[in-house]
Protein backbone atom coordinates (compact mmCIF):
# COMPACT_ATOMS: atom_id res chain seq x y z
CA UNK A 1 0.00 0.00 0.00
CA UNK A 2 1.39 3.80 -0.86
CA UNK A 3 2.29 6.03 2.06
CA UNK A 4 0.13 9.43 2.13
CA UNK A 5 1.99 12.30 2.40
CA UNK A 6 0.88 15.06 4.70
CA UNK A 7 1.97 18.57 2.42
CA UNK A 8 -0.38 21.14 4.29
CA UNK A 9 -3.09 22.02 2.89
CA UNK A 10 -2.12 22.28 -0.59
CA UNK A 11 -4.25 20.26 -3.18
CA UNK A 12 -2.79 17.68 -5.71
CA UNK A 13 -3.09 20.21 -8.19
CA UNK A 14 -0.47 22.73 -6.34
CA UNK A 15 1.40 20.06 -5.16
CA UNK A 16 2.43 19.26 -8.44
CA UNK A 17 2.77 22.39 -9.54
CA UNK A 18 5.20 23.40 -6.77
CA UNK A 19 7.37 20.42 -7.75
CA UNK A 20 7.33 20.90 -11.34
CA UNK A 21 8.85 24.21 -10.20
CA UNK A 22 11.00 22.78 -8.09
CA UNK A 23 12.26 19.99 -10.89
CA UNK A 24 12.44 22.88 -13.53
CA UNK A 25 14.89 25.24 -12.06
CA UNK A 26 17.14 22.26 -10.18
CA UNK A 27 20.47 22.06 -11.68
CA UNK A 28 20.72 18.69 -12.53
CA UNK A 29 17.47 18.49 -14.11
CA UNK A 30 16.51 22.06 -16.10
CA UNK A 31 17.88 21.05 -18.90
CA UNK A 32 14.47 18.97 -19.39
CA UNK A 33 12.42 22.01 -18.32
CA UNK A 34 11.15 22.94 -21.66
CA UNK A 35 9.86 19.57 -21.87
CA UNK A 36 8.06 19.08 -18.71
CA UNK A 37 6.07 21.94 -19.75
CA UNK A 38 5.54 20.88 -23.31
CA UNK A 39 1.86 19.39 -23.92
CA UNK A 40 -1.36 19.39 -21.19
CA UNK A 41 -0.68 18.08 -17.45
CA UNK A 42 -4.00 17.81 -16.06
CA UNK A 43 -4.89 16.22 -12.34
CA UNK A 44 -7.79 14.25 -12.69
CA UNK A 45 -9.88 11.56 -10.14
CA UNK A 46 -10.40 8.91 -12.56
CA UNK A 47 -6.55 8.35 -13.08
CA UNK A 48 -5.53 5.59 -10.20
CA UNK A 49 -1.75 6.52 -10.75
CA UNK A 50 0.04 8.92 -14.04
CA UNK A 51 -0.42 8.28 -18.10
CA UNK A 52 1.53 9.96 -21.21
CA UNK A 53 0.69 10.01 -25.06
CA UNK A 54 4.30 10.96 -25.38
CA UNK A 55 3.15 14.77 -25.40
CA UNK A 56 0.09 15.17 -22.32
CA UNK A 57 1.03 14.33 -19.07
CA UNK A 58 -2.58 13.33 -16.33
CA UNK A 59 -1.80 12.26 -12.79
CA UNK A 60 -4.43 10.82 -10.69
CA UNK A 61 -5.16 13.17 -7.70
CA UNK A 62 -4.87 10.32 -4.87
CA UNK A 63 -1.81 9.16 -6.28
CA UNK A 64 -0.47 12.62 -6.17
CA UNK A 65 -1.51 12.81 -2.47
CA UNK A 66 0.28 8.88 -1.91
CA UNK A 67 3.79 9.87 -3.19
CA UNK A 68 5.79 12.34 -1.13
CA UNK A 69 7.47 15.30 -3.07
CA UNK A 70 11.00 13.43 -4.45
CA UNK A 71 8.74 10.58 -5.34
CA UNK A 72 6.23 13.23 -6.93
CA UNK A 73 9.39 14.79 -8.39
CA UNK A 74 10.44 11.28 -9.90
CA UNK A 75 7.19 10.20 -11.66
CA UNK A 76 7.17 14.16 -13.27
CA UNK A 77 11.27 13.39 -14.62
CA UNK A 78 10.02 10.01 -15.45
CA UNK A 79 7.22 11.33 -17.35
CA UNK A 80 9.02 14.10 -19.18
CA UNK A 81 11.78 11.19 -20.71
CA UNK A 82 9.26 9.54 -22.51
CA UNK A 83 8.40 12.47 -23.94
CA UNK A 84 11.87 13.45 -24.23
CA UNK A 85 13.71 10.16 -25.56
CA UNK A 86 10.02 9.70 -28.25
CA UNK A 87 9.73 6.36 -26.16
CA UNK A 88 6.15 5.79 -28.08
CA UNK A 89 7.56 6.61 -31.52
CA UNK A 90 10.12 4.66 -31.31
CA UNK A 91 8.82 1.82 -29.94
CA UNK A 92 5.55 1.51 -31.23
CA UNK A 93 6.68 -1.30 -32.72
CA UNK A 94 7.48 -3.29 -29.78
CA UNK A 95 4.18 -2.03 -28.38
CA UNK A 96 2.14 -3.90 -31.41
CA UNK A 97 4.41 -6.59 -30.48
CA UNK A 98 3.66 -7.42 -26.89
CA UNK A 99 1.94 -4.03 -25.15
CA UNK A 100 3.05 -4.83 -21.47
CA UNK A 101 6.49 -5.98 -22.12
CA UNK A 102 7.42 -2.89 -24.26
CA UNK A 103 5.54 -0.67 -21.29
CA UNK A 104 8.13 -2.50 -18.98
CA UNK A 105 11.30 -2.50 -20.89
CA UNK A 106 10.23 1.56 -21.17
CA UNK A 107 10.04 2.18 -17.48
CA UNK A 108 13.28 -0.20 -16.98
CA UNK A 109 15.65 1.94 -18.88
CA UNK A 110 13.96 5.37 -17.50
CA UNK A 111 14.11 4.50 -13.79
CA UNK A 112 17.89 3.43 -13.92
CA UNK A 113 18.77 6.54 -15.54
CA UNK A 114 17.02 8.42 -12.91
CA UNK A 115 18.22 6.54 -10.02
CA UNK A 116 21.90 7.00 -11.05
CA UNK A 117 21.19 10.84 -11.99
CA UNK A 118 19.92 11.57 -8.46
CA UNK A 119 22.88 12.22 -5.92
CA UNK A 120 21.19 14.37 -3.53
CA UNK A 121 18.01 12.87 -2.54
CA UNK A 122 16.10 15.49 -4.77
CA UNK A 123 14.25 12.60 -5.93
CA UNK A 124 12.71 9.35 -4.89
CA UNK A 125 11.76 6.63 -6.95
CA UNK A 126 8.11 5.29 -5.87
CA UNK A 127 8.38 1.30 -4.61
CA UNK A 128 6.00 0.49 -7.27
CA UNK A 129 8.52 1.51 -9.56
CA UNK A 130 10.21 -1.11 -11.88
CA UNK A 131 14.30 -1.14 -11.26
CA UNK A 132 16.55 -4.02 -12.32
CA UNK A 133 20.52 -3.73 -12.71
CA UNK A 134 21.31 -6.03 -15.47
CA UNK A 135 19.90 -3.18 -18.34
CA UNK A 136 22.00 -1.04 -17.35
CA UNK A 137 23.43 0.85 -20.36
CA UNK A 138 20.49 -0.80 -22.80
CA UNK A 139 17.63 0.90 -24.34
CA UNK A 140 14.35 0.20 -24.50
CA UNK A 141 14.61 -2.17 -27.66
CA UNK A 142 17.43 -4.25 -26.03
CA UNK A 143 15.81 -4.58 -22.41
CA UNK A 144 12.41 -6.05 -24.62
CA UNK A 145 14.42 -8.41 -26.61
CA UNK A 146 16.40 -9.91 -23.63
CA UNK A 147 12.98 -10.06 -21.69
CA UNK A 148 11.37 -12.06 -24.66
CA UNK A 149 14.62 -14.38 -24.45
CA UNK A 150 14.12 -14.68 -20.72
CA UNK A 151 10.59 -15.23 -21.20
CA UNK A 152 9.59 -12.16 -18.91
CA UNK A 153 6.15 -10.91 -20.38
CA UNK A 154 6.58 -7.21 -18.53
CA UNK A 155 3.74 -8.24 -16.10
CA UNK A 156 5.39 -6.02 -13.45
CA UNK A 157 2.37 -2.91 -12.25
CA UNK A 158 4.89 0.27 -12.64
CA UNK A 159 3.54 3.64 -11.86
CA UNK A 160 2.54 4.75 -15.02
CA UNK A 161 0.17 4.20 -18.37
CA UNK A 162 1.56 4.89 -21.58
CA UNK A 163 -0.99 5.57 -24.31
CA UNK A 164 0.51 3.88 -27.00
CA UNK A 165 -2.99 4.20 -29.09
CA UNK A 166 -3.29 7.37 -28.46
CA UNK A 167 0.13 8.30 -29.43
CA UNK A 168 -0.53 6.20 -32.60
CA UNK A 169 -3.38 8.17 -33.55
CA UNK A 170 -1.30 10.98 -34.04
CA UNK A 171 -0.83 12.39 -38.35
CA UNK A 172 2.86 11.80 -39.78
CA UNK A 173 2.55 15.75 -39.91
CA UNK A 174 2.16 15.99 -36.18
CA UNK A 175 4.59 13.70 -35.13
CA UNK A 176 7.12 14.99 -37.34
CA UNK A 177 5.81 18.78 -35.50
CA UNK A 178 6.40 16.86 -32.16
CA UNK A 179 9.71 15.68 -32.59
CA UNK A 180 10.76 19.00 -33.31
CA UNK A 181 9.81 20.79 -30.58
CA UNK A 182 10.71 18.38 -28.29
CA UNK A 183 14.45 18.37 -30.12
CA UNK A 184 14.31 22.58 -29.69
CA UNK A 185 13.41 22.18 -25.74
CA UNK A 186 15.99 19.60 -24.97
CA UNK A 187 18.31 21.82 -26.98
CA UNK A 188 16.99 25.03 -25.38
CA UNK A 189 17.23 23.07 -21.87
CA UNK A 190 21.10 22.45 -22.89
CA UNK A 191 21.45 26.48 -22.98
CA UNK A 192 20.49 27.13 -20.25
CA UNK A 193 23.57 25.30 -18.99
CA UNK A 194 21.09 22.31 -17.56
CA UNK A 195 23.50 19.33 -16.56
CA UNK A 196 22.77 16.04 -17.27
CA UNK A 197 24.90 12.83 -16.00
CA UNK A 198 25.61 9.80 -17.09
CA UNK A 199 23.13 7.85 -18.78
CA UNK A 200 20.38 10.17 -19.00
CA UNK A 201 22.88 13.00 -20.75
CA UNK A 202 24.17 10.27 -23.84
CA UNK A 203 20.36 9.00 -24.06
CA UNK A 204 19.72 12.76 -24.62
CA UNK A 205 22.31 13.18 -26.86
CA UNK A 206 21.17 10.69 -28.86
CA UNK A 207 17.84 11.89 -29.60
CA UNK A 208 19.09 15.09 -30.25
CA UNK A 209 21.37 13.20 -33.00
CA UNK A 210 19.45 13.39 -36.40
CA UNK A 211 18.76 9.21 -37.41
CA UNK A 212 16.21 6.86 -38.60
CA UNK A 213 14.79 4.34 -36.53
CA UNK A 214 15.62 2.02 -39.52
CA UNK A 215 14.64 -0.91 -36.58
CA UNK A 216 10.63 0.29 -36.15
CA UNK A 217 10.95 0.99 -39.79
CA UNK A 218 11.72 -2.64 -41.09
CA UNK A 219 9.53 -4.11 -38.37
CA UNK A 220 7.04 -1.75 -39.72
CA UNK A 221 7.20 -2.61 -43.39
CA UNK A 222 7.21 -6.77 -42.85
CA UNK A 223 4.23 -6.39 -40.36
CA UNK A 224 2.04 -4.27 -42.94
CA UNK A 225 2.15 -7.24 -45.04
CA UNK A 226 1.54 -9.85 -42.60
CA UNK A 227 -1.69 -11.78 -42.84
CA UNK A 228 -3.35 -14.94 -41.61
CA UNK A 229 -2.08 -15.97 -38.13
CA UNK A 230 -4.01 -15.26 -35.22
CA UNK A 231 -1.64 -14.16 -32.28
CA UNK A 232 -3.05 -13.47 -28.87
CA UNK A 233 -2.01 -9.93 -27.70
CA UNK A 234 -2.79 -7.50 -24.65
CA UNK A 235 -3.97 -4.26 -25.65
CA UNK A 236 -4.28 -1.98 -22.79
CA UNK A 237 -7.48 -1.00 -22.21
CA UNK A 238 -8.80 3.05 -21.72
CA UNK A 239 -7.28 4.80 -18.33
CA UNK A 240 -11.01 5.44 -17.25
CA UNK A 241 -12.20 1.92 -17.61
CA UNK A 242 -9.76 -0.38 -15.49
CA UNK A 243 -11.15 0.19 -12.25
CA UNK A 244 -12.22 -3.18 -12.45
CA UNK A 245 -8.37 -4.79 -12.20
CA UNK A 246 -9.64 -7.38 -15.39
CA UNK A 247 -7.38 -7.25 -18.57
CA UNK A 248 -8.42 -9.56 -21.32
CA UNK A 249 -6.42 -10.41 -24.90
CA UNK A 250 -7.38 -9.13 -27.94
CA UNK A 251 -6.14 -10.89 -30.94
CA UNK A 252 -4.88 -9.36 -34.40
CA UNK A 253 -3.61 -11.44 -37.02
CA UNK A 254 -0.01 -11.03 -37.15
CA UNK A 255 2.34 -12.96 -39.76
CA UNK A 256 3.87 -13.71 -43.46
CA UNK A 257 4.71 -16.32 -45.53
CA UNK A 258 7.66 -16.13 -47.13
CA UNK A 259 10.04 -13.18 -46.80
CA UNK A 260 13.15 -12.69 -48.82
CA UNK A 261 16.36 -10.86 -47.80
CA UNK A 262 18.77 -9.35 -50.17
CA UNK A 263 22.43 -8.18 -48.62
CA UNK A 264 24.56 -6.80 -50.46
CA UNK A 265 27.94 -7.98 -50.13
CA UNK A 266 29.65 -6.26 -53.11
CA UNK A 267 32.35 -5.30 -50.76
CA UNK A 268 31.67 -1.70 -49.76
CA UNK A 269 29.60 -2.90 -46.83
CA UNK A 270 30.79 -3.48 -43.42
CA UNK A 271 30.85 -6.88 -41.94
CA UNK A 272 29.78 -4.96 -38.39
CA UNK A 273 26.62 -3.59 -40.27
CA UNK A 274 25.51 -6.71 -41.58
CA UNK A 275 25.78 -8.55 -38.63
CA UNK A 276 23.36 -5.52 -37.13
CA UNK A 277 21.68 -5.73 -39.87
CA UNK A 278 20.68 -9.94 -39.72
CA UNK A 279 19.56 -9.65 -35.85
CA UNK A 280 16.82 -7.02 -36.54
CA UNK A 281 16.10 -9.47 -39.24
CA UNK A 282 16.00 -12.65 -36.96
CA UNK A 283 13.99 -10.39 -34.56
CA UNK A 284 11.73 -9.69 -37.22
CA UNK A 285 11.16 -13.42 -38.37
CA UNK A 286 11.15 -14.24 -34.22
CA UNK A 287 7.75 -11.47 -34.74
CA UNK A 288 6.16 -12.43 -37.56
CA UNK A 289 7.39 -16.06 -37.75
CA UNK A 290 7.70 -16.65 -41.97
CA UNK A 291 6.83 -19.72 -42.93
CA UNK A 292 10.22 -19.15 -45.16
CA UNK A 293 12.87 -16.84 -45.29
CA UNK A 294 15.20 -16.66 -48.64
CA UNK A 295 18.28 -14.88 -47.29
CA UNK A 296 19.79 -13.80 -50.24
CA UNK A 297 23.81 -12.95 -50.33
CA UNK A 298 24.61 -10.56 -54.03
CA UNK A 299 27.02 -8.17 -55.68
CA UNK A 300 26.88 -8.62 -59.25
CA UNK A 301 24.92 -11.95 -58.67
CA UNK A 302 23.22 -14.32 -56.30
CA UNK A 303 26.48 -14.97 -54.46
CA UNK A 304 24.67 -17.78 -52.09
CA UNK A 305 20.96 -18.26 -51.17
CA UNK A 306 20.10 -19.65 -47.59
CA UNK A 307 16.59 -20.94 -46.54
CA UNK A 308 15.16 -20.79 -43.45
CA UNK A 309 12.40 -21.84 -41.55
CA UNK A 310 9.77 -21.61 -38.60
CA UNK A 311 12.68 -22.22 -35.57
CA UNK A 312 15.50 -21.63 -37.20
CA UNK A 313 15.44 -18.16 -36.75
CA UNK A 314 17.22 -18.18 -33.81
CA UNK A 315 20.53 -19.07 -35.04
CA UNK A 316 19.91 -17.41 -38.06
CA UNK A 317 23.28 -14.97 -37.27
CA UNK A 318 25.29 -17.28 -36.07
CA UNK A 319 25.47 -19.58 -39.17
CA UNK A 320 24.93 -17.38 -41.97
CA UNK A 321 27.91 -17.31 -43.99
CA UNK A 322 27.97 -13.87 -46.13
CA UNK A 323 29.58 -14.56 -49.70
CA UNK A 324 30.23 -12.10 -52.54
CA UNK A 325 32.86 -9.20 -53.26
CA UNK A 326 32.32 -8.01 -56.70
CA UNK A 327 29.97 -5.47 -58.25
CA UNK A 328 26.86 -3.73 -57.14
CA UNK A 329 23.99 -5.04 -59.28
CA UNK A 330 20.52 -5.15 -57.44
CA UNK A 331 18.88 -6.12 -60.89
CA UNK A 332 21.01 -9.65 -60.47
CA UNK A 333 17.96 -10.30 -57.19
CA UNK A 334 14.87 -9.63 -59.34
CA UNK A 335 16.12 -11.43 -62.00
CA UNK A 336 16.95 -14.47 -59.68
CA UNK A 337 13.69 -14.58 -58.01
CA UNK A 338 12.11 -14.95 -61.47
CA UNK A 339 14.23 -17.66 -62.64
CA UNK A 340 14.37 -19.41 -59.76
CA UNK A 341 9.93 -18.86 -59.23
CA UNK A 342 10.43 -17.55 -55.74
CA UNK A 343 7.46 -15.94 -54.62
CA UNK A 344 7.56 -13.84 -51.42
CA UNK A 345 4.83 -11.42 -49.66
CA UNK A 346 7.97 -8.64 -49.78
CA UNK A 347 11.71 -8.01 -50.09
CA UNK A 348 14.07 -6.11 -47.87
CA UNK A 349 17.34 -5.06 -49.87
CA UNK A 350 20.28 -3.64 -48.11
CA UNK A 351 22.72 -1.57 -50.39
CA UNK A 352 25.21 0.99 -49.90
CA UNK A 353 22.98 2.66 -53.14
CA UNK A 354 26.06 2.81 -55.45
CA UNK A 355 24.24 1.10 -58.16
CA UNK A 356 23.71 3.84 -61.35
CA UNK A 357 20.31 3.37 -62.42
CA UNK A 358 20.30 -0.26 -61.84
CA UNK A 359 17.45 -0.92 -59.19
CA UNK A 360 16.17 -3.92 -60.92
CA UNK A 361 12.86 -4.54 -62.30
CA UNK A 362 9.67 -6.95 -62.32
CA UNK A 363 9.87 -7.02 -59.31
CA UNK A 364 7.29 -9.90 -58.03
CA UNK A 365 6.25 -8.12 -54.78
CA UNK A 366 6.77 -4.88 -52.53
CA UNK A 367 10.55 -3.96 -52.28
CA UNK A 368 12.46 -1.85 -48.95
CA UNK A 369 14.97 -0.79 -49.52
CA UNK A 370 17.58 0.16 -46.90
CA UNK A 371 20.38 2.74 -48.32
CA UNK A 372 23.38 2.68 -46.37
CA UNK A 373 25.52 6.08 -45.74
CA UNK A 374 24.41 7.40 -49.06
CA UNK A 375 21.08 9.99 -48.76
CA UNK A 376 21.18 10.96 -52.51
CA UNK A 377 20.48 7.28 -54.21
CA UNK A 378 17.00 6.56 -54.06
CA UNK A 379 15.67 3.41 -55.58
CA UNK A 380 13.31 4.05 -58.77
CA UNK A 381 10.83 1.35 -58.08
CA UNK A 382 9.64 0.37 -54.08
CA UNK A 383 10.24 2.10 -50.78
CA UNK A 384 13.60 3.54 -49.96
CA UNK A 385 15.32 3.81 -46.72
CA UNK A 386 17.71 5.77 -45.68
CA UNK A 387 19.90 4.53 -42.64
CA UNK A 388 23.33 6.03 -41.45
CA UNK A 389 25.83 3.88 -39.40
Amino acid sequence: MMQTNHNGNLTPQQRLQKNILAVITHPNYRALGGVVMLGETQVVDDCPTAATDGLNVIYGAQFISSLSDPELRFVILHEALHKSLRHLTTWRHLWKKNPQRANAACDYVINLMLVDSCTDGFIAMPKVGLLDRKYTGMDAGEVFRLMEEEGDGGNGHGFDEHEWDKAAERSKEKEEALEGEIAEALRQGGMLNGKLGGNLARAIGEVLAPKVNWSAELWEFVTSLCKGHDMSTWRRPHRRSIDSGIYTPSTYSESVGRLVVGVDTSGSISGEFINRFLGEVTGICKAVNPEVLDLLYWDSRVAAHEKYGEGQYDTLASSTKPKGGGGTTPSCVSRYLQENAVKPECVVMLTDGHVGNDWGAQWPCPVLWCVVNNKRASASTGRTLHVEI
